[in-house]
């Protein structure tokens, strides 16, 4: 419990296991008495492409306001518990913030207390905050889909013959290069793959075959977030998509584009949006949150695909008008 509750000498937050009504948990002050409550509600979220969250509400007096992190945070512990027992209901809580002066008292885009994520703006204007539960699946996944804790750990080794470079930076890895790779695998048409091609950040080079790999980063406004974003896209020749390049390429283009923002050399965006077209991947992957490339869903595209977005340690959603 935080100091500051301001409401007596031993506060206390107690969980209701019963849950009438949706009460999740008591605000007790020094003397027993109840200072304030939690609830929720299980509901489907449009803006995270329908998918049901518990939705949660406090009701605290000014004077408790000190409380408020740890009273989401035994909600969510409760809560979570329960999910990870049945692996069914909601996969997370979900806040949506309507205090202007909330907003701008609390900009990170990542809440570091109560790790609320912030996921969009509503159309009345309203911050739409996250959390999921340990391990939450966004959608069926395939028998051999992997745990969270089972990514957690994994490693994506190169073999020795591949090296990531950013453009330039290789007598192998020039603008023509990349030009090629993409011609020769038809996968860009010819104008536009000039124009693309300012916008690349890394190439893999394969020692015998030169460029066969590369990821592109570009800046553009966000509508749903209502913020500047770096919008990825990274594409490997077929015979070498076993080897963890496209993994490497997406660690190693947020690592730069990351160091960059926190350093104040490129401070346009505040983090990466990813939109996953891949049906295959979507359902092997099926996990809210990716780890190690530490992505989290918010939702679909008109297409289909998952939209995951990356924030940079700093990063700060939009203030209201």
């Amino acid at each position: 419990m935080p100091p500051g509750a301001g409401t007596g000498p031993h506060p206390r937050i107690e969980v209701v296991p019963e849950r009438p009504e949706g009460l999740v948990c008591r605000l007790r002050g020094g003397s027993g008495e109840i200072v304030g409550t939690a609830s929720v509600r299980d509901e489907p979220v449009w803006l995270i492409g329908g998918r049901r969250f518990w939705v949660y509400n406090a009701d605290l007096p000014a004077e408790a306001r000190g409380a408020e992190e740890a009273m989401f945070n035994a909600a969510f512990e409760a809560l979570e518990g329960e999910y990870r027992s049945s692996r069914s209901g909601p996969i997370g809580l979900c806040v949506a913030v309507d205090d202007p002066d909330e907003m701008r008292r609390r900009p990170e885009a990542i809440w570091p207390e109560a790790e609320l994520l912030y996921a969009g703006t509503l159309p009345d204007g309203r911050q739409l905050r996250i959390r999921y539960f340990w391990d939450a699946t966004i959608g069926p996944g395939v028998p051999n889909s992997p745990s969270l804790e089972e990514t957690r750990g994994q490693e994506y080794p190169l073999d020795e013959r591949y090296l990531i470079v950013p453009l330039g930076e290789s007598d192998d890895a020039g603008p023509e290069d990349v030009l090629a790779l993409w011609a020769r695998e038809s996968v860009v048409p010819e104008a536009e793959a000039r124009r693309r091609v300012q916008e690349v950040q890394l190439v893999a080079i394969e020692r015998q075959q030169g460029v066969v790999g590369v990821s592109t980063a570009y800046v553009r406004r966000s509508p749903r977030l209502r913020m500047d974003m770096w919008y990825y896209r990274t594409y490997v020749a077929p015979e070498h998509r076993y080897s963890n390049l496209s993994a490497q390429l997406i660690f190693e283009t947020r690592d730069r584009l990351e160091r960059r923002f926190v350093s104040g050399e490129d401070a346009r965006a505040g983090g990466i949006l990813f939109d996953l077209q891949n049906e295959g991947m979507r359902s092997y992957f099926n996990r809210a949150l990716w780890l190690p490339a530490n992505f989290t869903f918010i939702g679909e595209v008109e297409r289909g695909g998952h939209l995951r977005v990356h924030y940079f340690p700093g990063a700060r959603a939009p203030a209201p008008p």
